[in-house]
């Protein structure tokens, strides 16, 4: 079953590749997480005792560098969610490739030695699995430590990536934090599964029951199956993306990732709905800074959701408000208690200028006018 599920995350991969690489180029650090990890599955599969001493030596260590990818893939991806304008690699983000490429330098001896030397050691390993602690392909350091680097690493990327999940969470949806969330675990469940087996190996108890137990494969059956299914079902923007002509287009104009633009929109959405829902703006001191505040979000997002979201800066949003509030106060009739400026005062204009002014950019008419009117 796990080699079925494998492939699903080699599929799902794919979609993601194909239908982001021009549109959510954040999407891409998704689709390379899901195809090293579903090849490592699959690179497990073959290399079972079932198998060929020659699949076996073909694949055994080949792939290893890329097992230490996983982590930089997942902070670049955080990163770009959360930092606008970070969602490209820079040169100072090849250090994060450093132990890929040292890992890569050492076992290039073993990459490059004799067929028939891979074939005795594929064959040895079929023998009995703890002749991996005994044929070491590693140059610089042990098999040991060499497996062991792999989960201790992904664990810190993603210690890394939470400690920034917390400090930005309220930058994002409540959907995007949901699936954040879902691949964390995804990712933590794998990253646990790769603990027990070294601790097995270090404790010199590695036997082929260690891969092959029932406990291994439902962890990795669950790993291998949540992240597809949650892009499939529950998050189809990140699996398909946004259609590529709405994204240039927006994009182009907003100077947005797609991420952020899903952010802001959201946010849009909450400004509207607490906006309607409380009548803040009936405060004759309700500023921007009030609003980000009660949305728990930064100053500057509110703005930036106001003008290019809502297409209205946050000054005019609020006097538009406050116009329409004064507006459904005259046509209850209210002028035969209070007078047309007291109404003015009730909607949350601090003057009269501003009431006047507001109303008549508004509505064409000053307040007298639109009563004279509407009578």
């Amino acid at each position: 079953m796990l080699y079925y599920l494998a492939l699903l995350s080699v599929f799902t991969s794919a979609i993601i590749a194909i239908y982001n690489w021009k549109v959510q180029k954040g999407a891409l650090y998704v689709s390379g997480i899901l195809g090293i990890l579903s090849a490592y599955a699959l690179t497990h599969y073959y290399t079972t005792p079932e198998e060929s001493d020659y699949v076996y030596a073909i694949l055994y260590g080949t792939l290893s560098p890329l097992w230490l990818l996983p982590g930089p893939l997942l902070y670049f991806y955080f990163r770009g969610i959360f930092q606008q304008g970070k969602s490209k690699i820079t040169w100072k983000d090849g250090l994060h490739f450093i132990p890929s490429l040292f890992h890569l330098i050492n076992i290039l001896p073993y990459l490059f030695s004799p067929f028939e030397y891979k074939l005795h050691v594929a064959h040895a390993i079929h023998q009995d699995i703890n002749n991996l602690q005994l044929i070491n392909i590693n140059s610089l350091y042990s098999f040991k430590t060499a497996f062991l680097i792999r989960p201790i690493a992904l664990l810190f990327y993603l210690l890394w990536c939470k400690i920034l999940f917390i400090r930005q969470k309220n930058s994002i949806s409540t959907r995007t934090q949901i699936w954040l969330h879902c691949f964390i675990i995804s990712l933590l469940i794998t990253t646990f599964i790769y603990l027990y087996v070294a601790i097995k190996l270090f404790s010199h108890t590695l036997d082929i029951e260690s891969f092959d137990s029932i406990p291994i494969y439902i962890a990795s059956g669950i790993a291998y199956i949540l992240l597809p299914i949650a892009l499939i079902l529950f998050f189809p923007e990140i699996l398909y993306g946004i259609k590529r002509q709405e994204v240039d287009g927006i994009l182009e104009k907003l100077d947005v990732s797609p991420n952020e633009l899903t952010a802001h929109t959201d946010l849009a959405k909450k400004i509207k709905e607490y906006l309607r829902r409380e009548k803040p703006f009936l405060n004759p001191d309700f500023e921007l800074a009030d609003l980000a505040t009660a949305l728990e979000v930064n100053p500057k997002q509110v703005s930036f959701a106001c003008k290019n979201v809502l297409n209205i800066k946050f000054t005019d949003l609020r006097a538009q408000l406050r116009v329409e509030h004064a507006k459904e106060l005259l046509k209850k009739g209210l002028t035969g208690t209070i007078t047309i400026d007291a109404i003015g005062v009730a909607s949350g204009f601090k003057s009269r200028s501003t009431y006047y002014d507001a109303f008549k950019a508004e509505t064409g008419m000053t307040p007298s006018q639109y009563l004279e009117k509407i009578a």
